[in-house]
């Protein structure tokens, strides 16, 4: 073979070469990391298993809403106790276990005693601020309401307004409440928004007549705390302002004392966490009141956000629950929600129903339980 051939063959292979090395290169280049390092045939492997389909949830069936009951419904829950004379047991709505069980009723009761309600307000303090349209809705809704319930009067457990400096909150507040007062009685407490936390001052507060009235109450010097006897209920309204101490506590406890046949619900500010348990308050007022003063059967507070229950047993067997519930802090579904507590003289059960007339809409809670349930024996 000649030199010339001999170039041109080893040219031809060179070129060959180059060409073969190119196309691998560029073959290499458009693998993935994995593929370099792990070889194709595993990747591929891989890319099946990684991109295999799963299998598809089980569809969840659209929830249906639970309807809203019409006032007659709400209202079965208490027509036995109004106006039916048949001695046979009301059927309730379903709720948990009775909280109470055998506690016997404080004081015997005629045969004739009617059923009667406390319509119940708990921190209206936003709506004194910001939306006292959906205060004077509430005032009116209870007016209306009173006769049908047989309404005893409206209570309310503190924080009337937010801020107690600003003459409009309680402008605001005092155009509500004076429509209820020209047809039923209003009994309130103060919370600390009404008076301040910490440097508490009662003068604004006191300057309304709605707070001091009417003259059946005892109030203690300073007229922060007062009792009321409600002879045709067969009650003892009890109220304690805010930041009470032992002085108070005592006098109270002297006051239920006197009125030791009349069962007592009291009203306080801050009694109940939103978990159930004893605010600072709370203990303090377990301790000095209801330790010592068994005649009282029924507190309720508000002053946390949410809706809480506690009872407790004492030692000579009675016992006493608490009530709590605030839903003003949910300024879009939590508005107007008042609460209508139906004592049955007969069977001293307390059946508790929660309506706001600004939405109308019953129950705050999808669990309604937590917003209608029944007290058996509570008083």
């Amino acid at each position: 073979m000649s030199k010339t051939r001999m170039f041109q063959a080893l040219w031809l292979l060179l070129l060959s070469l180059i060409c073969v090395l190119m196309f691998y290169y560029r073959r290499e280049s458009t693998k993935s990391p994995q593929e370099r390092f792990f070889g194709e045939d595993a990747v591929a492997a891989a890319t099946v298993e990684e991109h295999t389909s799963a299998p598809l949830p089980t569809e969840t069936p659209t929830p249906v809403p639970t309807p809203v009951p019409t006032v007659y419904e709400v209202t079965e829950v208490f027509i036995p106790l109004l106006y039916t004379p048949s001695p046979m047991a009301p059927t309730l709505p379903p709720t948990e276990e009775p909280i109470l069980l055998t506690t016997p009723a404080p004081t015997a009761v005629p045969e004739t005693a009617a059923p009667f309600s406390l319509i119940w307000f708990s921190d209206t303090q936003y709506y004194a601020y910001k939306r006292p349209e959906i205060f004077l809705s509430m005032a009116d809704w209870a007016v209306r309401i009173r006769t049908e319930y047989n309404a005893a009067a409206v209570v309310c457990t503190g924080d009337i307004v937010d801020n107690r400096n600003y003459t409009r909150h309680w402008t605001n507040a005092e155009a509500a409440i004076s429509r209820i007062c020209e047809s039923m009685p209003f009994y309130c407490i103060a919370g600390n928004h009404d008076v301040g936390a910490d440097k508490v001052e009662y003068e604004t507060y006191l300057s309304y007549d709605f707070c001091t009235a009417p003259e059946e109450m005892e109030f203690t010097e300073d007229r922060h705390c007062w009792v009321l006897p409600l002879h045709e209920q067969g009650i003892l309204l009890c109220g304690i302002g805010w930041q009470n101490d032992d002085a108070y506590a005592d006098w109270l406890n002297a006051r239920l004392k006197a009125y030791g046949d009349l069962p007592a619900v009291l009203l306080v500010h801050s009694f109940l966490n939103d978990d159930g348990s004893l605010t600072t308050n709370g203990r303090r007022v377990e301790k000095a009141i209801l330790r010592v003063s068994p005649s009282v059967r029924l507190v309720l507070c508000g002053h946390n956000d949410g809706s809480a229950r506690w009872a407790k047993t004492y030692g000579d067997g009675h016992i006493v629950n608490a009530i709590m519930y605030n839903f003003q802090d949910d300024t879009k579904h939590g508005l107007g929600y008042a609460r209508v507590l139906m004592f049955n003289p007969q069977t001293r059960n307390v059946a508790i129903t929660t309506y706001s007339p600004y939405l109308n809409d019953y129950n705050y809670y999808r669990d309604t339980e937590k917003d209608t349930f029944t007290l058996y024996s509570a008083w």
